[in-house]
């Protein structure tokens, strides 16, 4: 099985005076989708910020009806795990409705292995983030989902692979890990059974090792003129 994981498009029309090029998202997603049909991916997931929030909420509107009739366009099955740009722009719901993507929390198994989606866009109490705005800084995977991913881990002797947008690195710029990391590292650990974990939301990216399980942070696909995207065989 293969997945094709990309993160923080961050499409809009808007423009920036750093390093990101949102003017450059589409033809990047499309090369990206075309990619991966000639490779037989079998799945496709974002890791978050797929979109960056404008102040016209048609123009929001627009972007995203844009790109989901795009990524939809291929027929190949896309999981959106939401980034705090997305939240500021559309609740979960709406966000599923418009675009007819799953949204995570959200896990798919296979005869051999299991992927599983966290959502950690939510305060502390376990309130999820809502538009017009929301602190970046302040990201929780919520109790429930705490519990959800204890059982979805416990249930399996199959190999897991677990999925963000915030990171659980603890290496990365601090504002971009999950604050209650620790917390959903241990649980990782404890499984015995996960292979890989794979986030965004720090643009430049990042490999690590944490308790001799592999810790990858995408590199944002808006970043300068390259492409950023990765292809896992499962």
């Amino acid at each position: 099985m293969k997945i094709g994981v990309f993160t923080d498009s961050h499409y809009c029309t808007l423009k920036f005076d750093d390093d990101r090029n949102p003017e450059l998202t589409a033809g990047k997603i499309k090369s990206m989708l075309d990619d991966f049909k000639n490779n037989g991916i079998d799945r496709i997931f974002c890791l978050g910020d797929l979109l960056h929030f404008e102040t016209d909420a048609k123009q929001n509107l627009n972007n995203l009806e844009y790109i989901a009739d795009l990524i939809n366009s291929y027929n190949i099955p896309f999981t959106l795990i939401p980034g705090n740009h997305d939240c500021e722009i559309f609740t979960k719901e709406e966000y599923a409705k418009i675009s007819g993507f799953d949204i995570a929390p959200f896990c798919y198994e296979t005869e051999k292995s299991k992927l599983i989606l966290i959502d950690a866009c939510c305060d502390d109490d376990g309130t999820p983030h809502l538009p017009p705005e929301n602190d970046w800084t302040n990201s929780y995977v919520p109790l429930s989902q705490i519990e959800w991913l204890k059982k979805e881990l416990s249930s399996t002797s199959k190999n897991c692979y677990v999925f963000t947008h915030q990171c659980l690195d603890y290496s990365v710029e601090c504002h971009h890990i999950i604050r209650n990391a620790v917390v959903i590292n241990s649980i990782i650990y404890d499984a015995g059974n996960v292979k890989h974990v794979y986030s965004g939301h720090y643009h430049p990216g990042k490999e690590s090792v944490i308790n001799s399980i592999d810790y990858t942070t995408l590199k944002a696909m808006v970043l300068g003129e390259d492409n950023s995207y990765i292809i896992i065989e499962i």
